[in-house]
């Protein structure tokens, strides 16, 4: 091997910072104002080095270290480094990318209802990412047993927003500190289930934002593992149903408001059970005052599927009562009734009422009036699947006779107008128990 070696390199026991020992290749070199000393791994940068020394361009290059030898040194580290992170992402380019994929573009949609709910969504995963939770250095010894409660002073403790953390780093032990650290702060079990889901939603759409990462992940996601058991429950059942008293008080203030569509909204979603994304985006060519019926369009409705509303006739009047500007037959933006709504409540002296207890109030009120049970649906028919036979064609036949009557009969018709897919949804709403103050 030494008969390989030039002039120029000289060959050295090197100790390593483990104190274990190899052969290591040194050029010094002393030209006039011409110094350096280095030395190499092997043999072949040694000689690259040495011959760029004899000439002035190499010199100049070796002074600015973009000579060829320690070029090349970057760039296996480079390529080293590259090897070991390709793939990797940290949960906040994860959010980032999600974000530009599937929030954005709603950001941007005509449609009021999704660029509010694109709104909370972005506000939601922005502050996701700065949640700062504890954990324990890699290296460094996690406490168990009788120490565990003593974690926050071991040696290694630290803390990070969740955000900087490489996903694959993330172990169900610290999505489970992120649902800890939101609880202690006060945050409901609702809120931080919410969170916790969308997070989820995050790494799960990888395969599509960042397929190398969600390869490297293997199919393993740290917030579906979470142990989410302090979050069970948490969901709050508001059974809040409007009075006949209330409605009237809300009417009397809604009616000294300078826009009478304010009026107008109210008391169709008080008729109807519509939400108030529904109503807001009405167009005239979707009623039918005749037939007594609304055509809601997929891209209107909460679960992205067509209906039928049937309506009433207070909701009937109330549609007369209506001036036609243009196509729209409402013309406030959802940030803009909210606002106008909550002032209307404060000097009603009725700050407990939310707009969706509309549409509680008015299933309540179907609901009593209510006395037969949905009618069962006999197989006659032959028919391979009974469900598919129910929703494609008996269904459709019931919606045209409810209305054709121009009346709500049954629970299932009550849900059709409503968009319930079932009835357990629909009992949320329900207050059959008659309010205290009425019984007085």
């Amino acid at each position: 091997m030494a008969s390989s070696i030039p002039r120029g390199i000289r060959v050295i026991d090197w100790k390593n910072a483990d104190k274990s020992r190899s052969i290591r290749y040194r050029v010094r070199i002393e030209r006039g104002d011409f110094v350096v000393d280095r030395s190499f791994a092997d043999v072949e940068r040694a000689k690259m080095f040495l011959e760029d020394s004899k000439t002035p361009q190499g010199r100049l290059l070796i002074a600015q270290g973009r000579d060829r030898a320690s070029m090349l040194v970057d760039e296996v580290e480079r390529l080293a480094i590259e090897f070991i992170q390709e793939g990797r992402a940290k949960l906040s380019d994860a959010i980032d990318g999600y974000m530009r994929a599937y929030v954005s573009p709603k950001l941007e949609s005509a449609i009021d209802k999704e660029r509010q709910t694109a709104k909370a969504a972005r506000a939601r995963l922005e502050h996701c990412k700065t949640i700062r939770i504890p954990y324990i250095k890699p290296g460094f010894a996690v406490p168990s047993g009788p120490l565990a409660s003593l974690r926050q002073h071991a040696k290694g403790y630290d803390e990070k927003a969740i955000g900087d953390f490489y996903i694959d780093d993330l172990t169900e032990q610290e999505t489970t500190e992120y649902i800890n650290t939101r609880l202690k702060d006060g945050k409901a079990r609702s809120t931080v289930k919410r969170e916790i889901y969308a997070l989820q939603s995050v790494v799960n759409k990888l395969r599509y934002t960042d397929n190398k990462a969600w390869k490297r992940l293997n199919g393993h996601n740290p917030f579906l593992l979470a142990d989410k058991t302090r979050l069970k429950g948490g969901e709050h059942r508001r059974r809040r149903v409007i009075t006949e008293e209330e409605e009237a008080a809300l009417l009397t203030e809604l009616r000294r408001c300078r826009n009478p569509e304010m009026t107008l909204i109210f008391a169709l979603a008080i008729s109807t059970g519509m939400r108030r994304a529904e109503l807001l985006g009405l167009q005239w060519a979707q009623i039918d005052l005749d037939r007594g019926v609304i055509h809601m369009d997929a891209d209107q409705t909460k679960a992205s599927e067509d209906r039928l509303v049937i309506l009433l006739p207070e909701a009937k009047e109330a549609f007369k009562a209506i001036q036609r500007v243009d196509e729209r037959v409402f013309h406030y933006k959802i940030e803009g009734f909210k606002t106008n709504f909550r002032r209307v409540l404060e000097r009603a002296g009725l700050s407990d009422i939310h707009m969706h207890d509309t549409r509680r109030s008015f299933i309540s009120r179907v609901l009593k009036n209510i006395t037969a049970s949905p009618v069962a649906i006999a197989d006659m028919v032959g028919a391979r699947s009974v469900a598919n036979l129910e929703r494609r064609t008996i269904d459709r036949i019931r919606q045209n006779d409810m209305v054709e009557a121009g009346a709500i009969a049954t629970e299932q018709e009550l849900r059709w107008t409503v968009h319930h897919k079932d009835g357990q949804t629909t009992a949320r709403y329900a207050n059959m128990i008659p309010d205290k103050a009425s019984k007085e």
